[in-house]
């Protein structure tokens, strides 16, 4: 394939170079399967610039059964949910951070938005999960609720989120505290520059 321009890349946003191998991401999983009477406890989501607020719904989640699956949405899913710019991880960036959370047993790699019977029976979920501090999300005004299946079969809970993190005010934070730095320097910048131009030459003698 022919390399991607600069100016291409600027006009369809971040493109990673990152392979994943299946070597890859095993190394990043504890390779353990739910036994034959586990208590399969399922949570999804786009976990993207994984922080200290998915770690801890992660943790929480975990602690409701002995095996904690979680579905990672596509790219796509994402950026009709949080819009242009998103995410800001792709899919097998964002999969990795989650594997490798301590909490974790198991992912599936591009969940569909809604969940399916299918995929209940299909993993042998028995506890379908979802914390209160989410993403502002367009896509359930007037659509479809993605958990009314487990609702329906009174699998579903929505469990308490430890801290009230998310992406969007992760890369807020982010964005303010690189202008903080960038009039900081370019003060400093001022600072320097007025004093060489101020500066006089002392003679020796």
């Amino acid at each position: 394939a022919l390399p991607i321009s600069e100016e291409k890349q600027s006009r369809v946003g971040y493109v990673s170079h990152f392979l994943p191998t299946s070597r890859r991401i095993v190394q990043f999983s504890n390779g353990k399967a739910p036994g034959p009477n586990a208590r399969v406890v399922y949570i999804d989501g786009a976990f993207d610039l994984f922080h200290a607020g998915h770690v801890e719904i992660l943790r929480a989640a975990r602690h409701l059964g002995d095996f904690l699956l979680v579905g990672i949405y596509t790219d796509q899913t994402v950026s009709e949910i949080r819009g242009p710019g998103y995410p800001l991880m792709n899919l097998h960036e964002r999969s990795l951070s989650v594997l490798s959370c301590r909490y974790v047993d198991e992912i599936i790699m591009g969940v569909p938005w809604e969940v399916t019977q299918d995929m209940i029976k299909t993993f042998n979920i028995c506890l379908v999960v979802h914390g209160t501090v989410s993403e502002p999300n367009p896509l359930l005004d007037g659509n479809a609720d993605p958990y009314a299946v487990p609702k329906n079969m009174g699998v579903f809970r929505m469990i308490e989120s430890p801290k009230a993190i998310t992406t969007s005010l992760v890369a807020q934070r982010i964005i303010s505290n690189h202008e903080a730095y960038k009039k900081r320097n370019a003060k400093k910048v001022r600072s320097e520059k007025k004093y060489y131009e101020q500066k006089t030459f002392v003679s020796g003698d």
